[in-house]
């Protein structure tokens, strides 16, 4: 578990990882890098590729797209 120690409302920039899938990368070359941070969680209640995984919901500060990345597959610093 990552435990960003994040508040809402920081201003984040994002990149991926080695271990990121095409979605995360698909996501953050499309929305990124800056996004505002609004909330992690440590197992997403979803389902589907992101279901029982800790995830950080963030607002791009480019697009206005809002959306859940999985934390093990991200690089974050505030900023």
């Amino acid at each position: 578990m990552k435990n960003f120690h994040f508040s809402c409302g920081d201003r984040l920039k994002i990149s991926f990882n080695n271990k990121a899938t095409s979605r995360t990368k698909g996501r953050v070359k499309e929305h990124g890098p800056l996004f505002v941070f609004f909330r992690e969680t440590t197992s997403f209640a979803g389902a589907g590729l992101l279901s029982h995984r800790e995830c950080v919901l963030v607002g791009s500060l480019s697009t206005g797209w809002d959306g859940w990345l999985p934390a093990d597959e991200l690089e974050i610093v505030k900023g």
